[in-house]
């Protein structure tokens, strides 16, 4: 019998994000399961606007990371509502790292039995150049990764 007690949920607030959210919850609802809510922030824009803005300061990239912090506070937050309003226990967490790498080691941390997350379906040019955090994820996740794409198929309904 498969036993999902663990959901990890990776959210960045996006519209994929939310369809992930909706799976996660149903699933850890017809498990009695919990789900943790994660969001990463990319630490490598960190390292980008450090170049950028070392002329103005530090107080600068101070307000930035304070931004990214907001930002993710506020989409767990609404995670969280949703999965109360689910009667479904939802942990947040908010790491800095590289996104696959963080989603991953978090997974492994837990341990996840399963990781939902949302994908773009991005594809030629445009998956070339930004790749797949989705795709990474599947091939070094300890846990098997259920991906969901915007809307074409929905069998769970919010």
């Amino acid at each position: 019998m498969i036993t999902i007690k663990t959901i990890l949920l990776p959210t960045d607030g996006s519209e994929c994000s939310s369809k992930a959210v909706a799976y996660a919850l149903s699933f850890a609802k017809q498990y009695g399961g919990r789900v943790v809510a994660l969001h990463v922030i990319d630490r490598r824009w960190e390292e980008q606007t450090r170049v950028v803005f070392a002329e103005v300061g530090q107080d600068l990239t101070q307000k930035i990371r304070s931004g990214y912090a907001e930002e993710a506070r506020r989409i767990l937050q609404e995670v969280a509502d949703a999965g109360a309003r689910a009667g479904v226990t939802v942990e947040t967490r908010v790491v800095t790292g590289i996104p696959f790498d963080a989603i991953v080691r978090i997974g492994a941390e837990l341990p996840a039995d399963l990781i939902i997350m949302g994908t773009h379906g991005r594809t030629g040019v445009s998956h070339l150049f930004l790749g797949s955090v989705a795709e990474k994820v599947v091939r070094r996740s300890p846990c098997p990764v259920l991906t969901v794409r915007q809307a074409e198929h929905d069998f769970v309904t919010s």
